[in-house]
């Protein structure tokens, strides 16, 4: 803005001129407030009367330094000036400030969940560090509950007659019972059934009536089947826990089992582990024990061939022709007698008693937990026990391996 200069400065310089407060900033000045110049007389300051003085002198005497005049705003006659008006703000839409609330919610739950992820995280190592380590306890435990079984075995095998087990003692007497099957078959290959008939019928002195009653001559699978019984009970007394082949004082041991079964049970069964783990240990070629042991082998052999000699003659012209020892009859009669043996020691030296359970035939009715019936039946009276249950005598009685008979319809 120009400064303007009053026609009347030069005659009023000797008197002095009303003081005008000086604004902060001619540009803060809005100058639509200011009153119209042809209305109003502008007052003057020293400074524009000194320069409008001076104009005519202007050309000779230049100003040495620039002096910013400024427009005075406050006539006499005018009131008070109009407050300065602020920028109006741009108004904001309700659903923008909504948004942005949203946000910043939105934002705050993320930073609660990525604390929440880092306390996960860092629980989740805590518990993998602890199921590393509980893993590897177990793993040790386990180790060690099983090197504590194997000592345990390792000791209770220790105490054994044989290296035998409950399992392998079954698997045993299913061998033997398959073997006494096969020497029953090829001895039907040399039968006469009216001489059989007439033999089996002497073998058992109270199943007489019950032997005829299934016909005269009995029927081939008939005549089978009892001989099998018959090698069976011959074989089974040598798996008895009160026999001991070999055993010169049979009778003593038996009196002193007797007496300590009623009142030390326990150690009766450890006696009975010792005695069979010495005979077995000392049945030596050359020993009184061995020859012992051989004695009882033949006195059993002599009694289960001579009866199969009964039944079947023509078994012993057999065995004189026959050179190959292997293939005679009583060559594998004498393998069953040396298996009933074995498997008796086998089973004398264990921990808990393993017996053949006493079946009472034409007496005791058909118990499937411990028998099969020839015929598949599943009720009766037991009228031949062809093989027995042997049961584990313990806590609980449990069929180890289970018989097979053969029972009457009932009536």
């Amino acid at each position: 803005m120009t400064t303007l200069e009053n026609p009347t400065a030069a005659d009023s310089a000797s008197s002095p001129a009303p003081e005008v407060p000086a604004t902060a900033n001619k540009d803060e000045s809005p100058v639509h407030n200011a009153p119209s110049l042809a209305s109003s007389p502008i007052p003057t300051t020293p400074i524009e009367r000194t320069t409008s003085k001076s104009s005519t002198h202007s050309e000779a005497a230049p100003v040495s330094q620039p002096i910013t005049t400024q427009l005075a705003t406050q006539p006499t006659s005018q009131p008070a000036s109009q407050p300065v008006s602020q920028p109006v703000k741009p108004q904001v839409h309700p659903a923008v400030t909504k948004l942005k609330a949203q946000l910043a919610l939105q934002r705050r739950h993320l930073e609660g969940l990525e604390i929440e992820r880092q306390q996960y995280k860092a629980e989740s190592k805590a518990l993998e560090d602890r199921l590393q380590k509980t893993k590897e306890k177990m793993q040790q435990r386990e180790q060690a509950r099983i090197q504590l079984e194997k000592n345990y075995n390792d000791h209770l095998r220790s105490m054994r007659a044989t290296n035998d087990d409950l399992d392998s003692i079954a698997d045993k007497l299913r061998q033997l019972k398959q073997q006494i099957a096969n020497l029953a078959d090829e001895l039907m290959d040399r039968l006469d059934p009216v001489v059989a008939t007439q033999a089996l019928q002497t073998f058992w002195l109270n199943l007489q009536d019950p032997i005829q009653e299934m016909g005269s001559p009995l029927p081939l699978p008939r005549i089978r089947m009892l001989t099998e019984k018959f090698i069976m009970d011959v074989l089974v007394q040598n798996m008895n826990l009160n026999v001991f082949p070999g055993l010169q004082v049979a009778d003593e041991y038996n009196q002193l089992q007797y007496f300590f079964e009623k009142h030390d049970p326990a150690f009766s069964i450890r006696l009975r582990q010792e005695i069979a783990l010495v005979v077995v240990a000392k049945n030596i070629r050359g020993n009184d024990v061995h020859q012992s042991l051989y004695q009882a082998v033949q006195n059993n052999w002599k009694f289960l061939y001579g009866g199969l000699i009964k039944a079947y003659p023509s078994i012993y012209q057999y065995d004189k022709a026959e050179t190959d020892v292997r293939k005679q009859y009583g060559a594998k009669v004498q393998m069953l007698v040396e298996h009933s043996m074995a498997l008796g020691f086998a089973m004398k030296g264990q921990e808990v008693d393993i017996a053949a359970a006493d079946t009472r035939e034409r007496v005791q009715p058909f118990n499937p937990e411990l028998m099969i019936d020839q015929d598949n039946r599943n009720s009766g009276i037991v009228q031949f026990c062809i093989c027995p249950p042997f049961v584990v005598y313990g806590s609980q009685i449990r069929a180890l391996e289970k018989g097979r008979v053969l029972c009457s319809a009932n009536p």
